[in-house]
């Protein structure tokens, strides 16, 4: 009998092998570590990584196969020959890879004891060791375009543990900078992110296959003039990232087959049972005790008082004291034929504010802050989030299916309004399905899913009475704003098939069905009354400065949010159909998405287009350049707005004595028809194999459109959306991943990337509302740089860092006992926009652009085994900002905003 080993090696060709080390650039100090290829073949066969095959020849399959992981395939040339196999495309280990290529063709795989597998006939038991297969490893030619992948052990999690921090060291993407404030850290809520600029609401999350964005109001945050809104978040589940197996990101050349973003997408999934029983329980700890804080010294008094020095407000601007907990619990077995894998974790936040503010002037004699906070308040928080995942095993189809939820809540109120506490909340439910088979030479993916998300609020009081000549020092403000709520309920299904038409070319085609219904509920009547003092009489004794009793006033106004629901249903389609094909020298894909928006009653048509060149005969450098479209997502606010007005009743009067008149709202809100906005994106790039590991150059143009502003007439009373928003963002991207390698006893990897940014924008993500809420008229000419121009022209403030360097070295000893990770981030100095009032000669609002220092953050990690065994308790320390450097984030009225100084988390767990 004789057999094929799959052990090709290929020599790099000098010339495309310059070429690439002469565009990248690449003096980074990590590429030059002296590294030597040692990784085992085993542990390439049990990673997941994504895989691209086409559909042909199963023998030319395998060898691609074999060629892309390094893994040893062994066969019959009699076994393969006339058969074919449908490729493959998607995220799996090199065993899952094999079981799909084999499935309809009689064969089936098996580990061979020393490395590689052995291809054989369904049913034969055993592997033939009579045959001395000389085991090489294989240096393949896999090259990524469009996406980044990340797998469990390459997320960072030093911090929060929340996918903004796990997908921070990919150069697309650009984390609030509120996350890691030094004035917040006791805030547990997920950090929102950009990629490619877009706002972070913009992005499209997915869970094992399933959508988990918030389409109600995503970009919402809890304020005073929240009366029918609710804070919410983009994303409807916070699931704790070390849940995830990996995280896939596209964000450039997306695939005719993704839509619903004008950001990236997002693919994360969960854990799944790995061929042995695993658990791990874990607790996680830190203090402000343990942290350092960097603050503006005008602000160091405020901070140290836990108050901001500022009348009325939401607490947590300053958070001094603190603590906060994480308990997490996972496990994976085997049932049978299913594989089971479970995770429950816990965070907990402890703050102590004060709740009330007084003018005090000896407090002002003795320490220059006119303001005296008084009565400490404990806050706590907690975030909740599981996963539950059962996987088919050993099948000739893939099935597996997840259920994952999170809860978020938080005790708030409103600093100097008595009576107001009030509770929020934030919660999400996924069920997720995913079943693949091959039919023939066509494979066929399917994925149905259903999901419940909430966004409330309830507040101890239902009435809010404004006294308006009664500061709020002497009870100008009292009550609540009631309960409400938001809840989103989706059902979804994709459809994909994969077929050859030829040995090069495949067609992929399919759809989508999306069905959203929207529901906000008040609980009961809100009433919000407002009092003012009778002029036309002489003026009653002040009981302080410019402040008089609350007694003293009478009701000149009452506006009544009625009890009762808003309900609206929308279903959104899609259908697709994509060619592509990979032969000699030249790959391409092109592929059409069209897209039917029922909330907005919008048909859009989106072409895409990639394709390249292969530098060298084993198609391992490549240059790839693609043109495509991307229409983003709407959201209940277009048209709740104008809804919640049929449930709102506003009577006024001018005396004392006079009759309550009704006020018409009809106009308050006018809904008008709006367009899908959407991002045209250019982008060129190479890659390649460069210094033992994968290298690549992008350069990415978006050109954002028909972005969804608020407009305002205040002489008129009158608000609405249109289509009036731009924005255009470049991007440049060079990344390097290393190889894992050994040197000096211990296994290392080196993930490296560094991003510049320029945008431009008619408005600043940075804000509450994210653009889309905000009354931004993009053709308002402004004042700046010396002359007037029009407000969209003007850079971005926020999310468009010009250059950020991150680079991550893990080191693990041979026995994995040990594990180090130091993660450094750097971002330049750079100028960065301020508003600056009106402009006295013209009257117009005048900017100016100011310089912002650079940053450098370096964390720490250090996980230690206590025992040889694998069974065995764990120590891990982290160390957030080892260089306790003070780092200056951003500047808001002339305040400086510092990242968090050295921080210290302490984790004690068992791993069985």
């Amino acid at each position: 009998m004789s057999y094929t080993v799959i052990a090709v090696s290929f020599k790099r060709k000098p010339l495309s092998h310059l070429l690439l080390l002469g565009t990248l650039c690449v003096g980074m100090t990590a590429g030059m570590l002296p590294f030597s290829v040692m990784a085992s073949s085993m542990q390439e066969a049990s990673t997941s990584r994504h895989w691209n095959i086409s559909a042909g020849p199963l023998g030319q399959a395998l060898n691609t196969l074999g060629q892309q992981s390094g893994i040893l395939l062994s066969y019959s040339t009699d076994l393969v020959e006339g058969k074919s196999s449908t490729g493959l495309s998607g995220h799996y280990t090199v065993q899952e890879a094999l079981d799909i290529l084999l499935s309809s063709t009689g064969l089936q795989s098996a580990p061979i004891v020393s490395g590689g597998f052995l291809i054989r006939a369904r049913g034969q038991t055993g592997t033939d060791q009579t045959v001395l297969l000389p085991l090489m490893r294989v240096e393949g030619g896999y090259a990524r375009s469009g996406f980044s992948s990340l797998e469990s052990g390459e997320m960072r999690n030093a911090m929060r543990g929340d996918l903004a921090e796990s997908l921070s060291i990919l150069p697309s993407v650009r984390v609030a900078d509120r996350s890691s404030s030094s004035l917040q850290q006791g805030d547990i809520k997920p950090a929102e992110f950009s990629i490619r600029g877009a706002a972070p609401y913009q992005n499209k999350l997915m869970l094992d296959g399933a959508a988990i964005d918030n389409l109600m109001d995503p970009a919402q945050r809890e304020g005073l003039g929240n009366y029918t809104s609710v804070a919410g978040h983009s994303q409807s589940i916070f699931i704790n990232s070390d849940f995830l197996k990996h995280v896939e990101v596209i964000d450039v050349n997306a695939s005719a087959s993704e839509g619903g973003f004008t950001g990236g997408v997002i693919k994360a999934e969960t854990k799944g049972y790995q061929g042995e029983d695993s658990f791990s329980i874990s607790r996680r700890m830190t203090r402000d005790s343990w942290t350092t804080f960097h603050v503006d010294p005008v602000q160091q008094g405020t901070f140290g008082d836990a108050a901001a020095q500022l009348p009325v407000g939401l607490p947590g601007e300053f958070q001094p004291n603190f603590r906060k907990d994480q308990t997490s619990i996972q496990g994976a077995t085997r049932l049978g034929d299913i594989g089971v894998f479970a995770g429950l974790d816990e965070k907990t936040s402890r703050i102590r504010q004060k709740q009330h503010v007084s003018v005090d002037f000896a407090h002002f004699a003795e320490t220059g802050r006119i303001f005296r906070p008084s009565e400490e308040r404990t806050l706590d928080t907690y975030s909740r989030s599981g996963v539950l995942r059962l996987d088919m095993l050993e099948q000739d189809y893939l099935l597996n299916a997840s259920l994952a939820f999170s809860e978020y809540d938080q005790d708030s109120f409103f600093i100097n309004f008595p009576d107001s506490d009030f509770d929020s909340r934030h919660q999400g439910l996924n069920l997720s399905v995913n079943f693949a088979k091959n039919f023939g030479d066509t494979r066929m993916d399917l994925n149905v899913n259903a999901g419940r998300s909430s966004d409330e609020r309830y507040f101890e009081k239902n009435i809010m009475d404004q006294y308006k000549n009664t500061t709020v020092y002497d009870g100008g403000m009292i009550g609540g704003y009631g309960e409400l709520e938001n809840e989103q309920q989706t059902l979804n299904t994709t459809l994909k098939f994969s077929s050859p038409l030829a040995d090069t070319l495949s067609f992929d085609y399919g759809g989508e069905l999306r069905w959203i219904h929207f529901r906000q509920n008040r609980l009961n009547d809100f009433i919000f009354n407002e009092y003012k003092l009778d002029f036309t009489q002489p003026l009653p004794p002040q009981i302080g400065l410019g402040s008089w009793s609350p007694v003293d006033q009478f009701k000149d106004r009452q506006v009544i949010y009625q009890a009762g629901k808003t309900r609206f249903s929308n279903l959104n389609s899609a259908a697709f159909a994509e060619l592509h094909s990979d032969q000699q020298r030249i790959f391409w894909r092109t592929g059409l998405r069209l897209e039917r928006d029922g909330w907005l009653g919008n048909t859009n048509v989106a072409p895409r287009l990639s394709g390249g060149i292969y530098l060298d005969d084993e198609k391992r450098y490549r240059l790839s350049a693609g043109a495509n479209r991307y229409y983003g997502k709407s959201f209940l606010a277009y048209r709740l707005r104008e809804k919640e007005r049929d449930l709102i009743v506003e009577t006024s009067r001018t005396s004392p004595t006079g009759e309550f008149m009704p006020v018409d709202l009809s106009r308050r809100w006018l809904y008008q028809d709006l367009d899908t906005p959407y991002d045209d994106e250019i982008n060129l790039g190479i890659s390649g194999p460069v210094l033992s590991g994968e290298a690549g150059l992008v350069m990415v143009e978006r050109r954002g459109e028909r972005q969804v502003r608020t407009q305002q007439d205040t002489a008129k009373d009158l608000k609405w959306f249109d289509n009036s928003g731009s924005s255009r963002t470049h991007q440049i991207d060079l990344y390097w991943r290393s190889t894992p390698a050994e040197w000096l006893g211990a296994y290392w990897a080196v993930n490296a990337s560094a991003s510049w940014m320029d945008k431009q924008t008619d408005t600043t993500y940075g804000n509450d509302s994210s653009g889309y809420l905000s009354s931004i008229n993009g053709d308002e000419e402004v004042w700046f740089d010396g002359k007037r121009i029009l407000k969209r022209d003007l850079p971005a403030s926020n999310f468009a860092t010009p250059v950020s360097v991150n680079l991550d070295l893990i080191t693990r000893s041979p026995n994995d006992r040990i594990q180090l990770r130091n993660a450094f981030a750097f971002t330049n100095g750079y100028r960065y926009l301020r508003n600056l009032g009106r402009d006295t000669a013209t009257g117009l609002s005048q900017y100016d652009v100011y310089k912002q220092g650079s940053t450098l953050r370096w964390d720490m990690s250090l996980d230690l085994r206590l025992l040889e065994s694998k069974n065995s308790p764990y120590l891990r320390v982290d160390v957030v900002n080892v260089t306790d450097n003070q780092n200056v984030v951003s500047a808001e009225s002339n305040v400086q905003l510092f990242g968090v100084g050295r921080q210290y988390w302490l984790e004690l767990g068992y791993r069985f």
